[in-house]
């Protein structure tokens, strides 16, 4: 599958509003920076993105 540039720059731009809001309601950096590098560790892991999170996985 491959994926359009303007598709991975707006995956870029809606995950970087994300991490502003939740910083701007107040969830400390380290809390976010600890959540992406959790997700990055499963997804390396699993080899793909599940397609639902649920308590197996995590």
């Amino acid at each position: 599958m491959s994926v359009e540039l303007d598709e991975i720059e707006e995956a870029e731009v809606e995950l970087e509003e994300w991490l502003v809001e939740q910083a701007e309601n107040g969830v400390p950096e380290i809390v976010l920076i600890g959540l992406l590098r959790a997700y990055a560790d499963d997804i390396e892991h699993l080899g793909y993105v599940p397609r639902m999170w649920g308590g197996s996985e995590r």
